[in-house]
């Protein structure tokens, strides 16, 4: 089943019409939420689904790899990794080099962390709403196909990193008051986004399997992309 819908969107974007008047820009996936509600699972597993079927598929690095040199107590450092993932979005849905291009967080996420920032009054609400518009542009936002906030029961999620980890230290972000923070941040920006924003989903992967988590996601990702595929969109 996934196959075959697959190769349906591979056959639209290999088609001879890339090379006559119309070239498609590629899709563009965006992945973000919580710490451990299953994103990285969930990009690693398309992405090498995607290769195998035989597109073409970038996965950027995430931009908390990408923006080192700025200090991560200030908003300048997550306008930094937003922007690092707008310009490639922006570069790559004028190119043609890729099929499929999958965020490990992205404009979306900067939304977000805009409002982490004014809750630590590091910028005023003015500030806060003019970095959120701008991310938030026609320009580039409505070339994001498909984007999930994935978030993930606190308890759970400290289970989950801790599963492998070498020390039972938490950091930061990985607390569960913090997560707890996080994911109530996801399901409010969800909530203001989402009647403008029809490419968002919320998910809440706590009781789900990883397989089933990937599988669902893989599917309703393809039906977005088939529906686009079909109508040329």
């Amino acid at each position: 089943m996934f196959e075959q819908k697959a190769q349906e969107i591979l056959k639209y974007l290999k088609s001879n019409i890339r090379y006559g008047n119309y070239i498609p820009r590629p899709f563009f996936l965006e992945f973000t939420g919580s710490p451990s509600a299953g994103k990285s699972t969930t990009i690693t597993e398309l992405d090498k689904f995607l290769r195998r079927e035989g597109f073409r598929v970038l996965p950027p690095q995430e931009g908390a790899e990408q923006v080192r040199h700025i200090e991560r107590d200030t908003p300048l450092y997550n306008i930094a990794t937003c922007d690092y993932a707008r310009k490639i979005l922006i570069d790559e849905s004028h190119g043609h080099k890729y099929d499929v291009v999958i965020f490990d967080r992205g404009i979306f996420d900067g939304y977000c962390w805009m409002e982490y920032w004014q809750e630590k009054n590091k910028l005023t609400v003015q500030d806060k709403e003019i970095y959120q518009k701008f991310f938030l542009s026609e320009f580039w936002v409505n070339n994001i196909d498909a984007a999930y906030f994935m978030v993930c029961d606190p308890k759970i999620a400290i289970e989950r990193e801790q599963r492998i980890a070498l020390t039972k230290k938490l950091g930061e972000t990985t607390n569960p008051k913090n997560v707890e923070i996080l994911v109530n941040r996801y399901k409010k920006a969800y909530d203001v986004l989402s009647p403008t924003h029809k490419q968002l989903r919320l998910l809440d992967t706590t009781k789900m399997e990883e397989k089933k988590m990937v599988e669902m996601i893989a599917e309703q990702v393809l039906n977005v992309l088939q529906e686009k595929a079909k109508s040329g969109r």
